[in-house]
């Protein structure tokens, strides 16, 4: 079914309809469909097609968060002019590579609670007229070396609590895209003095920036605050690592404030 209507110059307008082979992928994949456009009563000009994903980033305005949907990954389907003759269907395959930085949504077979959304957005400009659009949500499910940590954390005694992505820039980190994303995990009985941990993936092409920002209580002798950490490990090594040693190892320090 054609979802989305673009109410152009003169009668009518285009109808886009994006259809996606599958339903999820993984950083680093890729996502596969079709673009059908369809015009309206008169002929309509288009002068460009693009499908790109989308991911709701949280920008920080002083005291203040404001959700955004952010664009990244842009592919050109079809560029130059194309003419649609009144109710003529094109059909547009595309291929649309995803970045290994795109937030993830599903780990452990689950959805991550929280507000992570990634979806593929179909973008046409139609001259004389504003873009059309369709967006369709998708999975993106977690690396190994994400499962590995993630898991890890959870052996550790600490709760998967929620995922969200933010707008900003970590230093220190291989990070391209203007956005990270936060997996949030409450305290473990194991490290009393870290009140919550927080979990971001920075993912390159040959390995993965592992940062940990904890939030530590306050004790008689120390103050308490925010604490970070960043591991960063190549993917030939992930799958041999220690990773509850190496994690505890961190955590440990964080707990106690060496860091």
């Amino acid at each position: 079914m054609f979802k989305k209507l673009l109410a152009a110059v003169g009668v009518g307008g285009v109808e886009v309809e994006t259809t996606l082979r599958e339903q999820g992928a993984q950083p680093g994949g890729v996502v596969e469909g079709v673009i059908r456009l369809r015009s309206g009563e008169v002929e309509q000009d288009i002068s460009g097609v693009y499908v790109e994903l989308v991911t709701r980033a949280e920008h920080e305005f002083g005291d203040d968060e404001i959700d955004a949907l952010r664009g990244f990954g842009r592919v050109a389907v079809q560029e130059g002019g194309v003419s649609l003759p009144p109710g003529q269907v094109v059909e547009l395959p595309f291929r649309l590579p995803v970045p290994v930085e795109t937030p993830i949504t599903f780990y452990n077979n689950a959805h991550l609670r929280g507000k992570t959304q990634v979806a593929v957005r179909t973008v046409v400009d139609v001259r004389g007229a504003m873009d059309a659009t369709d967006t369709d949500p998708i999975g993106v499910g977690a690396l190994p070396v994400q499962h590995l940590v993630l898991r890890a954390l959870e052996n550790l005694g600490f709760r998967l609590h929620s995922a969200d992505v933010e707008a900003g820039r970590i230093p220190r980190t291989r990070q391209s895209l203007p956005f990270y994303q936060e997996i949030e995990f409450s305290g473990s009985p194991n490290y009393p003095r870290l009140e919550q941990l927080e979990v971001t993936f920075v993912a390159g092409s040959d390995g993965m920036d592992v940062v940990l920002e904890s939030e530590k209580k306050a004790g008689l002798l120390t103050g308490g605050g925010d604490r970070l950490n960043i591991l960063s490990v190549g993917y030939d090594q992930a799958g041999h690592l220690d990773w509850p040693g190496e994690l505890h190892k961190v955590l440990d320090s964080l707990g106690q404030g060496w860091l």
